[in-house]
């Protein structure tokens, strides 16, 4: 049974607009990478400078200003699952953040697909919770197609090999049992990962434009669970993820700043 707790009134007890206020100079491009060695490494590589701290009761996330090629970004390492990570874009978007791109890890359904190798997604299961307060009770939600192809050509610019297709959003990383990995399987999805479908369901609900990719990682297509790369937290993939991410914001920036 799908959960029922979509509620159409586009005002919340807490509203974002009225707690956050517009930053000058905030960056209209703002890039969410998970994992703490690409941010450091790509803030340190290229001068970032903090300009705002993003508050949860557990402590504070900076956000980076980054300068490359001209452009200019946000670059913060967001928390892993779907409510924590969208609330950066529910931050964002009242400093000034315009476009969002973010990349993660993930888990792959299918051996054939290489550590490191980029997957971008085209729909995503909603096996989390998040996105039922943002859309209604669907099964799956469909990633914009304008976003999606604004990474496509960013990726095949850059000449970056990748596969694209469905994703799997779970809430329970511990309960990714055999069962459910053949169901999602037999659905089309090439990958399991913890925020996408809550970060789409954000994003389309505030009209932000949104992408995502993700690196494989671990490998759940396996008789026992192999954790391949996990472990290196997206150091093999440092440069090409942040130069993907990038570009893909400049695309959407491009796209949607002429409509």
């Amino acid at each position: 049974m799908l959960p029922d707790t979509y509620d159409p009134d586009r005002r919340g007890g807490i509203d974002p607009f009225e707690a956050y206020s517009p930053l000058p100079g905030f960056p209209e491009i703002c890039i969410g990478i998970f994992s703490r060695h690409i941010v450091e490494e790509t803030a340190a590589r290229l001068g970032g400078e903090v300009i705002a701290q993003v508050k949860f009761c557990t402590g504070t996330v900076p956000v980076y200003r980054v300068r490359a090629g001209g452009t200019q970004a946000a670059l913060f390492l967001p928390h892993v699952g779907g409510p924590a990570a969208a609330s950066f874009v529910e931050n964002l978007i009242p400093w000034g953040g315009r476009y969002f791109v973010f990349s993660g890890s993930c888990g792959v359904l299918r051996r054939d697909i290489a550590a490191g190798h980029l997957i971008l997604p085209t729909a995503a299961v909603r096996d989390e919770g998040l996105s039922y307060h943002y859309l209604p009770p669907a099964e799956e939600i469909v990633l914009d197609p304008d976003c999606v192809a604004a990474c496509r050509r960013a990726l095949q610019r850059l000449g970056f090999p990748f596969v694209e297709g469905k994703t799997w959003t779970t809430d329970g990383f511990f309960r990714e049992t055999r069962g459910k990995v053949r169901r999602r399987k037999e659905q089309g999805c090439l990958c399991v990962e913890m925020e996408c479908a809550s970060l789409a369901a954000v994003a389309r609900f505030r009209g932000a434009p949104f992408a995502q990719f993700f690196w494989s990682a671990d490998n759940l297509d396996a008789p026992e669970w192999d954790a391949r790369d996990l472990n290196r937290h997206g150091a093999s993939v440092s440069e090409r993820c942040f130069a993907a991410a990038l570009e893909t914001g400049k695309e959407l920036q491009e796209h949607f700043g002429r409509s």
